[in-house]
């Protein structure tokens, strides 16, 4: 499995979480690397596409979940 997969994998399950803990932990860990990473540089393309998924994700119900995934998974 590549890492863009690995990610979008990633971005799914955190999506379906309500376990506060889980949240949690995930904030704490973008926090200890927010350093490394440049707030104010552009946006590739992949990023910006996996932003628009994590928008279009949030709130659908798993089968809507499913089909998103089916259909960005073309492009892959």
């Amino acid at each position: 499995m590549n890492q863009q997969s690995e990610k979008l994998e990633l971005i799914e399950w955190l999506v379906k979480q309500s376990d506060s803990n889980v949240i949690e932990s995930v904030k704490k860990i973008k926090s200890e690397h927010v350093n490394s990473y440049n707030t104010d540089r552009k946006l590739t393309h992949e990023e910006r596409c996996l932003l628009y998924r994590i928008q279009f994700l949030e709130g659908r119900s798993p089968k809507e979940q499913d089909e998103c995934r089916e259909f960005y998974e073309q492009y892959l």
